[in-house]
């Protein structure tokens, strides 16, 4: 890590003296050996099911200490053991045995055993439980209970990517009894699980209070307790920090980070992501169903200049519909800014400038509707902006249309006859580190391009050859003929160009000199596992 200045000392408690005297109140100074987290995102639901951890990635990062799971993610995203001691998956990749640690124990002092472990694989198998994450969890056919240290795990197919499902957020050991306590209902205000912090206090949408839990197998945690705070805006963020109301933020804004040089006070904490940002193409469109269209509006935007000035060198141009550092990505090719042979590109798919010098053909302007969040993604809106104008530049009227980040996923996600954009802002963050599972999400043939996308492929997307090839990525017995697989997909995936490529950012977070242990997986989350307060 490196040290960098933020504001601090008098001009840090100016700009906090600012702030309305609730928030002032709620800024508390930090307790000791208790680590407060000032989340970008608030914390609503902790249930592994029923919508898996909401608000995202704020749940997510809640979960990492009070519950753990089978297997987990080091900070290189190997997968480890947690839970349990060693896994086995079979030469045909349809089984898996587990060996359980013995003596563990959830937080209200029931056993965390294989019996405990069955009926949380069995809950999340359950499609009326579990809503979402279900590419993870559909292979999974059933459970067997050998002992009550040893469990196998059945797939209805091969399934190599089963340790990455059980390595993710959603593979969550919770409390049979507490389910049976507070209901499927009452569940996510009431959580209870086995990992290193126990629940204290609960105020949805703005405090979680976590405290050590005396009873883990791993021994005593690094901090007496946990707190995650919600606070919305970079700026309250960082006064918080700054003046020691909070120890740790995230999602610190990359323009700003830049003032923290120098602060001996300060460490930030900056990983390279796993999430593309990309522009899906609303392939149902006419102008779009054309390769050459879509291959010109790749070619005039500049990319690397985005990812340089825009955000400061915090972010890079892509080389492959995967992020550099996700499991099995390729080079496939290369971002490059011509907007001559843009130009030259849709001259040849048939279009001419009108009298404004909006490009035509068959009497259409070609005219695109271009939906981005605002807020929701890193520089959404200025990115957007560039985008608009480049286009503009090789005769493309793009209009933004911005939409409130709270609703803009269900934007995205519509039946066909709803689709109101031509090209949207998105990025998807693959969180069991799987390049198999994250281009099956956005790439895999829909079962009905007219209903809603059966994951994530909103662009609508088909090709029967990447089909097939991710498919093999993840069922072929041998690693090297998966990685082959799923390299040759991102070659096919890159050179069809259902979306216009944009920048990978990388995940930012700062913390006090007196934390430390703080994580930064490329995943997007911060997670305080392993961090400790002096």
């Amino acid at each position: 890590m490196q040290r960098r200045t933020l504001l601090t000392g008098a001009a840090g408690a100016m700009l906090l003296s600012a702030l309305p005297a609730t928030t002032l109140r709620a800024f508390a100074q930090t307790s000791q050996g208790v680590i407060t987290f000032g989340q970008s995102t608030a914390v609503l639901t902790l249930d592994p099911a029923h919508g898996a951890f909401t608000g995202y990635p704020g749940g997510y990062e809640a979960a990492l200490v009070l519950f753990d799971r089978l297997l987990d993610f080091d900070a290189d995203m190997t997968i480890v053991p947690q839970l349990a001691e060693s896994y086995r998956m079979s030469e045909d990749l349809q089984s898996c045995e587990l060996k359980l640690r013995g003596g563990v124990t959830f937080h209200d002092g029931t056993p965390c055993d294989a019996a405990a472990v069955k009926f949380n694989i069995e809950r999340m198998m359950n499609k009326e439980i579990n809503t979402t994450n279900r590419p993870l969890w559909d292979p999974i056919s059933g459970v067997d209970m050998v002992d009550d240290t040893t469990i196998v795990i059945r797939m209805s197919a091969p399934f190599a990517q089963l340790p990455n499902t059980l390595a993710h957020g959603s593979g969550a050991i919770v409390s049979p009894a507490a389910i049976e306590k507070f209901g499927e209902d009452g569940f996510a205000q009431n959580p209870v699980g086995a990992g290193p912090y126990r629940l204290d206090s609960f105020n949805a949408g703005q405090e979680l209070v976590l405290k050590a839990y005396d009873g883990y197998w791993g021994g005593a945690p690094g901090a007496s307790g946990i707190v995650f705070r919600f606070i919305a805006e970079p700026a309250t963020r960082i006064n918080a920090l700054t003046t020691g109301a909070v120890d740790v933020i995230d999602a610190v804004p990359v323009h700003l980070v830049g003032q923290l040089s120098g602060n001996a006070d300060i460490e930030i904490a900056r990983r390279p992501g796993l999430r593309p940002i990309g522009l899906a193409f609303n392939l149902t469109r006419p102008a779009l169903q054309d390769v050459k269209v879509r291959k010109a509006l790749n070619l005039a935007v500049p990319v690397a200049t985005i990812a340089e000035r825009v955000f400061f060198g915090f972010a890079k141009a892509p080389d492959s519909p995967l992020a550099f550092d996700a499991i099995g990505h390729r080079t496939v090719g290369e971002t490059v800014f011509d907007q001559a042979k843009a130009k030259a590109l849709l001259a040849e798919a048939g279009y001419s400038a009108g009298a404004d010098g909006i490009l035509e053909k068959d009497g259409e302007r070609l005219s695109l509707s271009f939906f981005a969040p605002d807020g929701l993604f890193p520089g959404d809106v200025a990115v957007a902006e560039i985008v608009a104008a480049s286009l503009r530049q090789v005769g493309v009227d793009a209009a933004i249309n911005k939409i409130e980040k709270g609703a803009y996923w269900d934007h995205l996600r519509q039946d066909k006859a709803n689709l109101a954009w031509d090209m949207a802002m998105f990025g998807f963050n693959p969180s069991n580190a799987s390049g198999t599972y994250h281009l099956a999400s956005l790439f895999k043939s829909n079962a009905d391009d007219n209903g809603k996308p059966d994951v994530w492929n909103i662009a609508r997307y088909r090709n029967e050859k990447v089909d097939a090839l991710l498919e093999t990525a993840s069922s072929a017995p041998e690693e090297s003929a998966r990685l082959d697989a799923l390299g040759e997909a991102q070659a096919l995936i890159w050179e069809d160009a259902p979306y216009l490529w944009l920048q990978i950012n990388e995940n930012v977070s700062a913390a006090g000199k007196s934390v430390s242990g703080l994580g930064v997986l490329p995943i997007v989350f911060t997670t305080l596992r392993n961090a400790s307060k002096a």
